[in-house]
């Protein structure tokens, strides 16, 4: 029989002071995170959570799942305005929400004990764990995957035949059979990605061989710039299939198009 709970939520300590809507006088200056320490504020620390609980959703996909969310924890140490900022997978955002709403915190507070209000990120993770299975070598393992919503697709170029240029590289047109992504290696595209509010989209043009390697990427747009590297570092280490021209498989260059969370990829 298959067992479900809920593992205990994460800070993530992001922005510092904030301006409560009722506690916090619009003089209050924003004070980084990062200067706490120096200032002598204490983090909120959580005294009571309430176990968010799968969706039905959830349980009839059977997975396990992670979600982010923002909310500011005001000078009674209660949760203002939660968000979502990221979910691996939908029919988790709700049930975070309500647990969320519940949490009750011992409020952040300066060094003379003056309680202050914060804007801190909850990560809240969600473990359907199944019945181990046996190995042939005899090593047992559970099933306990995360998918992770990263969604890719190759653009096509506008025109009509796919003319090779002076290397042989033939572009991407609707005239052939283009390169498809048979596996994808995320090397801390969707890690980074997740922790920021947005799609994290991403386009970046590739030469794929006839053996399916990837090679010569170009940065076209990325909707900030440190994803640049761990969007190359995937897409150069994922698996393709190679393009064809007339049934011949020629090497080509494309771009491909990313994006992070519950969306559908561009066309």
């Amino acid at each position: 029989m298959q067992r479900l709970w809920m593992i205990a939520l994460v800070l993530i300590l992001l922005t510092g002071l904030v301006h409560a809507q009722q506690a916090t006088p619009p003089t209050d200056a924003l004070v980084p995170t990062e200067q706490w320490a120096a200032k002598g504020i204490s983090p909120p620390k959580p005294i009571n959570q309430v176990e968010a609980e799968f969706s039905d959703d959830a349980r009839l996909k059977h997975i396990s799942g992670v979600c982010l969310v923002s909310l500011i924890v005001d000078t009674e140490g209660n949760p203002q305005n939660p968000r979502i900022i990221h979910c691996t997978d939908s029919s988790f955002e709700q049930s975070s929400l309500d647990a969320v709403k519940q949490y009750k915190f011992q409020p952040a507070a300066t060094q003379e004990g003056k309680p202050v209000p914060v804007l801190i990120h909850v990560e809240i993770n969600y473990r359907l764990v199944k019945p181990p299975f046996v190995h042939h070598s005899g090593k047992a393992y559970v099933g306990d995957e995360i998918s992770t919503p990263i969604h890719y697709s190759f653009n096509f170029q506008q025109g009509g035949a796919s003319l090779p240029d002076a290397d042989g590289i033939h572009p991407l047109t609707r005239s052939v059979t283009g390169p498809r992504v048979i596996e994808f290696s995320d090397e801390a595209y969707g890690k980074l990605a997740f922790v920021h509010e947005g799609n994290s989209a991403c386009d970046v043009v590739l030469t794929i061989n006839t053996k399916g390697k990837a090679s010569d990427p170009q940065v076209t747009h990325c909707e900030r710039p440190e994803l640049e590297k761990p969007v190359v570092a995937s897409l150069l280490k994922s698996e393709y299939t190679p393009g064809f021209v007339n049934g011949k498989i020629v090497p080509m260059r494309a771009t491909i198009h990313l994006e992070y969370g519950d969306v559908s990829p561009k066309p």
